[in-house]
């Protein structure tokens, strides 16, 4: 086994659950997430070997881990069965696959109370934690609206929401303001001139909320990491990290892939936007989506991803002031580093307003 890997990881029946027992040959932590622990374990089976991603759910962001598999589970079998349709081979790398533990359930428990789930390992493939160049952006882009197109016509019933309110801005300012007031943990005194700079936008936070805009099945978390690519083609692959696939609004999946992808990571200090990496994500996610965006959507394109950027900047300053409980934090204060480098970015949309309102207009498919 490589260091690295916490043994709370890795419990007791973790390999019976899921790999009937098959000899441990590795395992070593993957990935860069925030919310849940993840493990690449490889398995001696049948003379050759077998990899399979576990992770253990954060059920203190995901309450409900039976609610969350159902959506997960339908939701791959639903693109499962679209790209069938379509003729697409090799599926295993073109959408997760779910490994069901021994008793045919999509997750288990181990013996203290941890929800495991696995999923197939996808080989000879990379995720970008920032976008090396504007045809990678294009590409994650095209995967993400085509992903929105692809569960257009899921079947009902609607799915769960995993996070209520998650990409509720005006509630995520509410939550702001009451860690301030409470102040658990003495931190609020420091960040007056952050908390002012929110408060300020009042009218970027609501306006999402405001426009009649259509709740479709979107995907809540588009981050550029959560794109998979073929290390050989350079190919997107397929849409990662399918917790927060619930009813939504596709401006909050295109501001946040914006917010990422022309940007930068959640750290960044120094990345502001990027125009060429902003056209490219608007022609790639058009792309993808087709015709399936509204006008009032599509009128909107550009001022998403400064709402979004608002959000995540509230939700790093609020888990900062109560105690770094939400997000897996590096060092002290760290949160608030993450909040600082998203409120300067969003300055830096708030001045290329006119230049991004500019991009957007000639792409549009009903201009």
């Amino acid at each position: 086994m490589q260091p690295g890997v916490p043994t709370e990881d890795l419990p007791q029946g973790l390999a019976a659950a899921f790999a009937g027992g098959a000899p441990l040959v590795e395992a070593r932590p993957l990935g860069s997430g925030l919310i849940h622990r993840t493990c690449l374990c490889t398995y001696a089976v049948g003379g050759g070997d077998v990899r399979y991603v576990h992770q253990r759910i954060n059920t203190r962001v995901f309450g409900d881990p039976a609610a969350l598999m159902e959506n997960i589970r339908r939701v791959t079998g639903h693109l499962r069965h679209r790209l069938s349709a379509q003729g697409v081979p090799d599926l295993e790398r073109r959408v997760l696959t779910l490994v069901p533990a021994g008793d045919g359930a999509p997750f288990w428990r181990d013996p203290h109370g941890g929800c495991w789930r696995t999923y197939l390992y996808i080989a000879h493939a990379r995720t970008h934690d920032v976008a090396p160049d504007p045809a990678v952006a294009r590409a994650a882009a095209r995967a993400y609206g085509a992903f929105v197109r692809a569960l257009a016509d899921l079947p009902g019933p609607s799915l769960h929401e995993t996070i209520p309110g998650f990409h509720d801005t005006v509630a995520r300012r509410d939550a702001l303001l009451r860690v301030v007031a409470a102040d658990p943990v003495n931190r609020a005194r420091n960040v007056r001139s952050e908390i002012d700079f929110i408060l300020a936008r009042e009218s970027t936070a609501s306006a999402l909320a405001s426009a009649r805009l259509p709740v479709r099945v979107v995907h809540n978390d588009t981050k550029i990491n959560n794109v998979l690519f073929d290390e050989l083609s350079g190919q997107a692959l397929c849409v990662l990290d399918l917790d927060t696939v619930m009813p939504g609004l596709v401006l909050h999946d295109f501001g946040d892939l914006a917010r990422s992808a022309a940007a930068g990571p959640e750290d960044s200090a120094a990345g502001g936007l990027r125009l060429p990496y902003f056209q490219a994500l608007v022609e790639g996610y058009l792309e993808g989506a087709g015709d399936v965006l509204t006008a009032e959507e599509l009128d909107r394109l550009a001022l998403a991803p400064r709402v979004i950027t608002l959000e995540l900047a509230m939700r790093f300053l609020t888990d900062d002031l109560a105690g770094d409980v939400y997000f897996k934090v590096a060092r002290e204060r760290h949160n608030l580093e993450r909040c600082r480098a998203q409120l300067r970015l969003l300055a830096d949309m708030e001045n290329a307003e006119q230049a991004m309102r500019d991009i957007v207009r000639p792409l549009r498919r009903d201009s």
